[in-house]
């Protein structure tokens, strides 16, 4: 496999493939398993393995190739990953986010704290229901 600096192509767009050809789907379930793990310290991988994850169920072609690129990644940036610095400034930050999905428009809520400038925890959680404004509805 050739090394990639990038873990997924900034051009692609994933979507449901409906007539995609349909791959082994444990050995997805694995692969993408293992890159959940690997996201908690290689944070560069974590939004599009979270993207990944979602067509766990039915895996096309083009989603086996995207989790393979990330797998190549690694290869190409094997000293990337989370680093504890010490630190005598012990404060605590938090940052929150909020977006939407282009695929099933519905939204994802993300946060994560530093203690020191540190990482110490993080998490995103995408709501269950699309919700309409006032004018939509």
């Amino acid at each position: 496999m050739k090394p990639m600096n990038t873990p997924i192509d900034s051009n692609v767009k994933l979507a449901n493939e409906e007539d995609g050809v349909v791959v082994d789907k444990e050995m997805n379930q694995r692969l993408v398993g293992r890159l959940i793990y690997l996201s908690q310290t290689k944070l560069d991988i974590t939004f599009i393995v979270c993207l990944e994850s979602q067509f766990m169920h039915q895996p096309k072609e083009a989603h086996l190739q995207d989790v393979l690129r990330i797998v190549q990644h690694f290869k190409g940036t094997p000293k990337r990953g989370i680093f504890f610095r010490r630190n005598k400034n012990v404060s605590l930050e938090a940052c929150i986010n909020y977006a939407a999905s282009i695929v099933n428009k519905r939204s994802t809520i993300g946060y994560c704290t530093f203690l020191g400038g540190n990482l110490t925890t993080r998490k995103s959680e995408k709501q269950n229901v699309v919700v309409k404004s006032s004018g939509e509805a």
